[in-house]
C-alpha cells in the first residue's frame, strides 16, 4: 500500500487551526495586489532521505495558502525545489516524493565487484566503502542514472524539460541548483553559472559552448539535480563538458544566501530595494550536530575535514544573516541517516509529523515586519 499522509494529519493538536491560521496571516507581507495571493521563497538544504520532512512544512505552508516563486536547493533539497518550481500540488508532491520506492534508484551498480550491505550504512563507513571503489577501479558505488529519468518523468507531466521551461512557465517560479565542481575546485549554481568560462584566463570555450547550448536556461532540470544529488563515492560523479561533478553539499549544502546577491541591475540602482515577500530556508538538523567534533586519529581527522568542507559556508553565513528566516527542523526522533534508501513507513510518518509539527512553531511566532526590520528595511517603505 502507497504511504499516505492522511493518517499523520488528523492527529490531534497537529494541524493548523482556523484561528491559528488567522493569526498567522495577519503577520505575514500583505497579498499581491494583482492576484490576492502571499508569496515566499524557499531554499532547501540537502539531507538525503531525511528530505520527506520537507514534505510536512509544506503542507503547513500549503495550509496558510503560500504560493512559492523563487526556489534553490542542493541535493535532496534540489529535488523538493525542483518539484515545487514545476508547481505541483501538495497532494501531487506527497504522492510523487512520499510514496516513492527509494530502491528504485539503487538498480544500477557501477560494477559486479561492488558488494555492500545495507546502503543506510555506506556513508557510516568510509573505509570500506572505497577500498569496494579501489578494488572495482570506479568514483561511485551507483549509477545514477535511475533517478535522472525518475525526475524526468515527473517534469515532464507539467510541460517542464529545462530552465527555460521554468522561467517561461504562467506560475512565474525561479529555480537555481548548487553543485561542487571537483575538477575545477569551485561551487556552481546552475543555470547561471554555465556561462562562465571553463578555465579563466586561458580562453577555453563557456560551459554552454562545450555542451552545445545556445544559452544557459536551455540546460536539463532533471540533470541539474542529478549532478547536485550525487553523493560523493555513493553515486558515480556526473560530468559537465570537461568537468567531474558532485553532490552540491560539499561547498553549500544549505544555499540561503543564493538569493541574496544583488542583480546586476540592483548593483548599479542607488535605491536599496525592500523585499516583496520573504524568502525561508528550511533547515534539516539532528541532535548534537553543532558539538564539538572528538578527533584522536587520521580517520576522526578524514571526517572531521569533510564535515568542515559541507558545513562552514553555510554556518557562517548564517551567523550573519540567520535574520529569523531559517526553519529548523530537527529530525533526531526519526533516526535516519541520508542514504537510508529502504526507509520504512513509519519513519517517514515520524519525519512528516516532524516537518509540519516545526514549520507550525516557526511560523506562530514569525513576524514580516520584523523580520525586515531585522535586515536593515523599513516596513513603510514596502510598495503595494
Amino acid at each position: 500500500m502507497a504511504w499516505k499522509s492522511d493518517p499523520i494529519l488528523v492527529k490531534p493538536g497537529l494541524r493548523l487551526t482556523s484561528e491559528e491560521k488567522a493569526d498567522i496571516l495577519s503577520r505575514m507581507p500583505p497579498p499581491s495586489s494583482t492576484d490576492g495571493h502571499i508569496y515566499v521563497d524557499g531554499v532547501f538544504e540537502g539531507g538525503g532521505v531525511r528530505g520527506i520532512a520537507f514534505l510536512g512544512a509544506l503542507r503547513c505552508c500549503d495550509d496558510l495558502g503560500f504560493r512559492w516563486r523563487k526556489l534553490a536547493g542542493t541535493s535532496a533539497g534540489a529535488i523538493t525545489a525542483a518539484l515545487v518550481a514545476a508547481n505541483f500540488q501538495i497532494d501531487e508532491l506527497e504522492r510523487i516524493v512520499g510514496g516513492l520506492n527509494y530502491m528504485e534508484f539503487l538498480t544500477q551498480k557501477t560494477s559486479w565487484l561492488i558488494w555492500n550491505g545495507n546502503p543506510a550504512d555506506d556513508l557510516r563507513s568510509p573505509v570500506r566503502l572505497i577500498f569496494n571503489l579501489l578494488i572495482s577501479r570506479r568514483l561511485g558505488e551507483y549509477n545514477s542514472d535511475p533517478f535522472r529519468d525518475w525526475l524526468q518523468d515527473n517534469l515532464q507531466q507539467r510541460g517542464l524539460k529545462i530552465f527555460a521551461d521554468i522561467r517561461n512557465s504562467p506560475f512565474g517560479a525561479d529555480l537555481k541548483v548548487i553543485v561542487s565542481d571537483i575538477s575545477s575546485g569551485e561551487m556552481l549554481v546552475l543555470p547561471d553559472d554555465l556561462e562562465i568560462e571553463a578555465i579563466e584566463g586561458l580562453g577555453k570555450p563557456k560551459l554552454i559552448e562545450q555542451l552545445g547550448l545556445h544559452n544557459r536556461d536551455e540546460f536539463s532540470i532533471a540533470e541539474a539535480v542529478r549532478l547536485s544529488m550525487s553523493i560523493p563515492f555513493f553515486f558515480e560523479p556526473g560530468k559537465l563538458g570537461s568537468r567531474r561533478i558532485v553532490d552540491g553539499g560539499i561547498l553549500s549544502n544549505f544555499p540561503l544566501w543564493v538569493y541574496d546577491i544583488p542583480t546586476q541591475a540592483e548593483r548599479s540602482s542607488t535605491v536599496r530595494r525592500c523585499p516583496r515577500w520573504p524568502t525561508f530556508g528550511l533547515r534539516l538538523t539532528e541532535e548534537g550536530f553543532q558539538k564539538q567534533a572528538k578527533i584522536t586519529g587520521p580517520f576522526d581527522m578524514l571526517g572531521a575535514m569533510f564535515k568542515t568542507m559541507m558545513v562552514a559556508r553555510d554556518r557562517h553565513h548564517l551567523n550573519q544573516s540567520n535574520q529569523g528566516r531559517v526553519i529548523n527542523i530537527d529530525v533526531t526522533e526519526a533516526k535516519v541517516t541520508a542514504t537510508e534508501f529502504d526507509i520504512s513507513d513509519s519513519k517517514k510518518d515520524t519525519l512528516y509529523r516532524l516537518g509540519y509539527q516545526q514549520a507550525k512553531e516557526f511560523f506562530r511566532t514569525w513576524n514580516w515586519n520584523k523580520h525586515l526590520e531585522l535586515r536593515g528595511f523599513d516596513p513603510a517603505d514596502l510598495i503595494p
